[in-house]
């Protein structure tokens, strides 16, 4: 059974192998780093007080507890971009809805 972190509901499953396949072969990603990267931006968006990050605040800096959403967007795009066309559409549209959020 598959961990939920490795699903982006929304995608088909060859979205999905596309994605798992990319977490393998690019060195700065890891095995549901993208599921993870998703739900940090995910619940980012969704919190009232999203514009009050603070980079600087020095706070918790573990991706698994806190994670940075601007760290997590930027993994989604790259994602997005190594994709094929047909495949990061899906992806695309899934984060640009929480995008217009933001």
């Amino acid at each position: 059974m598959q961990d939920d972190i490795t699903i982006i509901h929304g995608l088909s499953s060859a979205a999905l192998a596309e994605v798992r396949r990319i977490e393998r072969q690019k060195k700065y990603l890891w095995p549901g780093s993208i599921g993870s990267a998703m739900v940090r931006w995910k619940s980012f968006v969704h919190q009232p007080n999203r514009r009050l990050w603070d980079d600087e605040s020095g706070g918790c800096t573990e991706w698994a507890c806190c994670g940075d959403p601007w760290r997590a967007r930027e993994s989604l795009e790259a994602v997005i971009l190594a994709m094929s066309r047909r495949r990061a559409r899906e992806l695309r549209c899934l984060v640009k809805a929480l995008d217009g959020r933001y």
